[in-house]
């Protein structure tokens, strides 16, 4: 798994798009592109993880209200002022994610390799509270990364600070999008609508 030292996110008016980038330690930055569609899974999936690590809460708001607190206090010990450090890939290296002989330096003003698509990502909560993501682009590169918590959150905060201010509209927030976040509390007068 790498190990990840800069997360950043650019949003892409013209391609309706964000540019997830990622610096581990030694390596040129790595940019995926992401979409409105694979943002709205991706943001499910992984809340989903994080809510099954407070699954002995009595009800989804109480598990949402201690995700929120652990966001709260945790992104308060990162540093979302600093500005994501571009590092290209020195002239005649390959660009594939993480090449494992990869530790020249770039010089200054060499071409930046191209973002990847993402179509793909596999989530797992580990029991030690690490967060293992895989993100799968369209020619099957993949980064596979270990997160503890507060760079998950981290990782969430850009992600939707991001998709605000590409303005699509995505309900990112605890629960949004997943089964039962939303269904009435068993024995409520609720009327369920089907249509």
């Amino acid at each position: 798994m790498a190990t990840i030292q800069q997360f950043g996110v650019d949003v892409m008016p013209v391609e309706d798009r964000l540019v997830l980038k990622l610096n581990a330690s030694g390596q040129p930055t790595l940019r995926f592109w992401i979409t409105r569609r694979f943002l709205s899974m991706f943001w499910q999936a992984l809340t989903g993880e994080l809510r099954k690590s407070v699954a002995d809460a009595k009800s989804p708001a109480a598990r949402d209200f201690l995700l929120d607190m652990a966001e709260t206090r945790l992104t308060a010990k990162s540093d979302f002022a600093t500005a994501f450090e571009e590092r290209a890939a020195p002239p005649g290296t390959q660009t594939a994610p993480l090449p494992a002989t990869q530790t020249a330096t770039p010089p200054a003003g060499a071409p930046m390799a191209p973002p990847r698509l993402l179509w793909g990502f596999n989530i797992q909560r580990k029991p030690d509270g690490q967060t293992a993501i895989v993100l799968i682009a369209v020619d099957n590169a993949r980064i596979d990364l270990g997160l503890a918590d507060d760079g998950v959150f981290g990782l969430m905060r850009i992600l939707r600070d991001a998709a605000e201010k590409a303005e699509w509209g995505l309900p990112l927030a605890w629960g949004a999008g997943l089964p039962g976040a939303g269904a009435p509390a068993p024995g409520s007068d609720a009327k369920r609508r089907l249509n």
